[in-house]
């Protein structure tokens, strides 16, 4: 599809380094869609490689998966409470920030039901989450 002109762009999802690097033996890799959110980061790493290697990231839950809590999981986490409530948001917002602060290239697809949860998720990156904001949120 791609030599025909069907396709620009290529990403991958799910992945390890190992399967990531051998990818880019083939094409320009845009963008990695993995699982990832303040309070799920086992793909610390993939966000580094990406990080690396100007590849956009693409995190799936970025707002926890309902199956271990969602947001609910985040308002019960007292460092992002009080995060919220420093910057007079949301714990959901505060989560979409720190991902929005933690990578230039980090691109979020949140789950909206409403215009209002929309508009709520928006809000997020409006939100100045300075060096110490980052610090303590970075060890939830």
């Amino acid at each position: 599809m791609r030599q025909e002109g069907n396709l620009d762009l290529t990403g991958i999802s799910n992945v390890d380094r190992a399967t990531a690097r051998r990818a880019l033996e083939f094409v320009d890799v845009a963008a990695i869609q993995n699982g990832y959110n303040i309070t799920d980061r086992p793909n610390d790493e993939m966000v580094e490689f990406a990080r690396d290697r100007a590849i956009a990231y693409v995190p799936f839950f970025p707002l926890g998966s309902e199956f271990r809590g969602g947001p609910a999981r985040l308002a019960g986490q007292a460092t992002i409470v009080q995060g919220a409530d420093k910057h007079g948001a949301t714990p959901t917002q505060i989560a979409l920030a720190w991902l929005l602060a933690s990578y230039e290239r980090m691109l979020l697809i949140p789950g909206s039901s409403s215009m209002a949860h929309l508009e709520e998720n928006t809000a997020a990156i409006g939100l100045a989450l300075d060096d110490a904001d980052l610090g303590v949120l970075d060890r939830v």
